[in-house]
């Protein structure tokens, strides 16, 4: 008889001997263990039987009846159920990094408890693939006296494991249901913690295992990472070259998407300060462009396009580092460039303005044009110093810009000249003679020192007057107060 086990259910194939023979007309009659008898037999020729273990049998000798004659046969052995239980920690590792798998063998049977000394096989199916393998490097295991067995494993890629345990003549084998396993690849990136403003530098890396398809290098804006560049790696290694700019730190990460083999994964985020060389009057270059980008986006008045470092740019730094509240000489130093990159943002006072107003800051000497009631541009300026001086008159005066509600009057379209100096295209909001005016020479930088010192005028650049003459239209509505009185 084969096999000398089984379960109810299972087909056992009976061979009769030399001395005998099997009926053909399926008269032939098979007992388990004396008492209970098989109702599924087969004859499938004078020495053979199929017979279907049946419901209720037992261990003990199967016994075949056949021409009226009793042959007792060997000992059949009914194998108990068993049960299994399987977990794998983690489920989703990077590439590299170990899981664990466990299982535990019991039954339900007799015995009622684990199952040790059965051998377990760990087998392995790969994402997208419907092949059940030996799972590489993991040896089968024997369940311990509790049914336990163990594997530590590195996973390379997506895939599910299973447990087969083997039947023995006293248990039936099982299988486990898969557990899947998804890996995501480990990059790793290198770069310098600095690097110069608008000059090249690369970004190396290594991706495991050695996989192919696009590789994206990132960058953070805001709350959102956006790709910015794209490459492949050749035996495992990649780069980027990027050409750094901005003000303060870049963030960039490098990227590799999903696909049927591996989840998604990113590397580190790289955190890289970008440098600046300090940028004065007469400077030139990319740099200067990129900064004069930046003070245009924030406002400043910067004059045309251009990559020379002249008075219009001079002033918008020295407005803004008003605003800053750093030091005020129209440098661009390191400190100015990281400022730049998280700037303090003036505020208007009158918000609810339609059209065109003007408002002067006098604490921190900036002039600002607004429409409908939003900040158009920053305006470097020099109001009253609070010095002493000699009027028009012949009388003792003190410099000082009034404060509160005016608006432009009239307007002088040349140089005006009078015995307290020269007055450029000025537009005049008050009837003591006070303007928004150019100081008369459009190539000296000193006409508007980064502190008050006028007799009471509203300074701005002649360059700046020039652009914004008829922007200070008769009508326009200005407001001049010190910060304090927001």
């Amino acid at each position: 008889m084969a096999p000398a086990y089984g379960q109810v259910g299972q087909t056992l194939v009976i061979t009769a001997d030399g001395t005998m023979t099997f009926p053909t007309d399926g008269s032939a009659a098979v007992t388990f263990n004396d008492d209970v008898a098989a109702t599924a037999i087969q004859p499938v020729s004078p020495t053979q039987l199929d017979v279907v273990v049946p419901p209720g049998a037992t261990s003990g000798p199967v016994a075949v009846v056949a021409n009226a004659t009793t042959y007792s046969g060997p000992t059949f052995t009914l194998q108990q159920p068993t049960s299994w239980f399987a977990s794998l920690s983690p489920s989703a590792l990077t590439f590299g990094h170990k899981a664990t798998l466990g299982a535990q063998l019991t039954t339900a049977g007799i015995l009622n408890g684990p199952v040790g000394g059965v051998v377990a096989v760990l087998e392995y199916r790969p994402a997208a693939t419907d092949a059940w393998r030996r799972a590489p490097g993991a040896a089968p295991r024997t369940t311990t006296a509790d049914g336990r067995v163990r594997w530590r494993l590195e996973p390379a890629h997506n895939g599910e494991y299973r447990v087969e345990f083997a039947q023995t003549p006293q248990f039936a084998g099982s299988a486990s249901t898969p557990l899947p396993v998804s890996v995501r690849p480990k990059i790793t990136v290198a770069a310098a913690r600095s690097a110069p403003s608008n000059l090249p530098m690369q970004i190396t890396g290594t991706i495991k295992p050695r996989l192919t398809g696009p590789i994206y290098l990132e960058r953070r804006h805001g709350e959102k990472w956006r790709r910015i560049k794209r490459t492949r790696a050749v035996g495992g290694r990649f780069s980027f070259t990027i050409t750094p700019s901005g003000y303060s730190a870049l963030r960039e990460r490098v990227f590799r998407p999903a696909d049927l083999t591996h989840v998604a994964a990113t590397s580190r985020v790289l955190r890289i300060a970008v440098t600046h060389r300090d940028l004065g009057y007469g400077s030139f270059g990319p740099d200067v462009l990129a900064l004069q980008q930046r003070l245009r986006a924030l406002h400043y008045d910067v004059g045309p396009k251009s990559s020379y470092y002249g008075w219009d740019l001079l002033h918008a730094v020295t407005a803004f580092q008003k605003v800053q509240g750093l030091y005020r000489d129209g440098v661009a130093s390191q400190t100015t460039w990281a400022r730049l990159g998280h700037p303090k943002v003036p505020h208007l006072v009158h918000t609810h303005v339609t059209g065109t107003s003007v408002e002067v800051n006098l604490t921190q000497q900036i002039l600002m044009i607004a429409k409908n009631g939003k900040i158009w541009r920053i305006l470097d300026t020099s109001t009253a110093g609070g010095y002493t001086y000699t009027d028009s008159a012949g009388y003792a005066a003190t410099a000082i810009t009034p404060t509160g509600y005016f608006h432009i009057q009239y307007k002088v379209d040349h140089l005006v000249t009078d015995k307290l100096g020269t007055l450029f295209r000025p537009s005049y909001f008050d009837t003591s003679g006070d303007a928004i005016h150019g100081e008369g020479d459009s190539n000296a930088g000193s006409d508007v020192p980064p502190y008050p010192a006028s007799h009471g005028c509203v300074r701005v650049t002649d360059s700046a007057v020039d652009r914004y003459y008829d922007v200070f239209a008769v009508g326009v509505p200005v407001w001049i107060y010190y910060a304090s009185s927001k």
